[in-house]
Parts: C-alpha cells; sequence; structure tokens
C-alpha cells in the first residue's frame, strides 16, 4: 500500500498537479556568509528567539541576541555544558545582558537550530563560532514554516525543561 502511494505522489509530481512551495533556503559556509544571514534573521525577530546550540563563541551574534532582548523579544539560550565552558564562550556576556541561559548537563546538547517568532526554523550544521563561519564545510538551512518551527518550538521547550 505503501509503494502505490507513494508511486502516486510521484506521478502527480510529475505531472505537475502538485505545486511545491518554496519555503527553504540552504546555505554553505563559508561562501554564503551564514553568520551575516543569522545575525539578519534575528534581526527580524519581533516576538521571540529560541536557540539551542551546541557551541556559541560568536560576540556579533551575541549582540544581535542583546539588541533582540533590548527591543523587547524574548530571547532564550540553550548550550551543551562543555563547550559553555571554553573561555571564548558567549554563555557570561548572555547571562550578563540578562537573556535567559541554561546549560544542559545531563547530556550532550548537540542541536544546532533558532526559532524565529515561531515562524521560521534556522538548522544545519552551523555553529556560532567563526571557525564555521570562517573556515569549516557547514550548511545553514532556513525553514519558513509554521508547523515545522512550532514542532521545533516544542522540542526546545523540553529542552529548555530538561536542562532547567
Amino acid at each position: 500500500m505503501h509503494k502505490i502511494r507513494l508511486l502516486t505522489i510521484i506521478l502527480l509530481f510529475v505531472s505537475g498537479c502538485v505545486q511545491e512551495e518554496q519555503n527553504a533556503e540552504v546555505f554553505f559556509c563559508p561562501e554564503d556568509f551564514c553568520e551575516e544571514r543569522t545575525i539578519t534573521a534575528i534581526n527580524s525577530a519581533e516576538n521571540s528567539v529560541q536557540v539551542a546550540m551546541y557551541a556559541f563563541t560568536s560576540h556579533e551574534l551575541f549582540e544581535a541576541l542583546k539588541e533582540a532582548k533590548e527591543r523587547g523579544v524574548e530571547v532564550k539560550v540553550i548550550l551543551d555544558r562543555l563547550p559553555a565552558t571554553s573561555k571564548y564562550s558567549q554563555k557570561q556576556n548572555l547571562t550578563e545582558s540578562g537573556i535567559s541561559t541554561r546549560i544542559m548537563l545531563q547530556k550532550t546538547m548537540h542541536n544546532k537550530f533558532v526559532v524565529i517568532d515561531n515562524e521560521l526554523v534556522l538548522t544545519g550544521s552551523f555553529n556560532w563560532t567563526s571557525n564555521a563561519d570562517e573556515k569549516n564545510d557547514e550548511n545553514l538551512v532556513f525553514l519558513a514554516d509554521k508547523k515545522i518551527a512550532s514542532q521545533y518550538s516544542e522540542e526546545f521547550f523540553e529542552l529548555w525543561i530538561e536542562a532547567g
């Protein structure tokens, strides 16, 4: 039955009966300036920014979150315990600026995603570090889909409680 359904869907796409909406953009670092694109997305936030990030050392991305908070945007960040102890981590700047920050202690929090206004998700291999932006081969995907954003937001909430 699954094979028949899949074949039907494939045939509908081939015949043009199903319209595919463009709701994703893919970027590759360093050539696509992932940090700059992420800052632009954060600057567009009106209500909320939820960040689950394994490694966060970028001062520029910290500044974007700080400015969002100063605009009245609710900003929450979850970091992994190991990179958060690095001398380059933005953890201290986040907490000193009043941004709600939690550290995942129970397990490795290897996620790299952001949910903006429950409408836009940024995800991929891109850590918030200068190496990720300037040297590594990384990817960053923007998903403009409320249903997907809701799923990521639910996951963020579960991680937030767990890191509590």
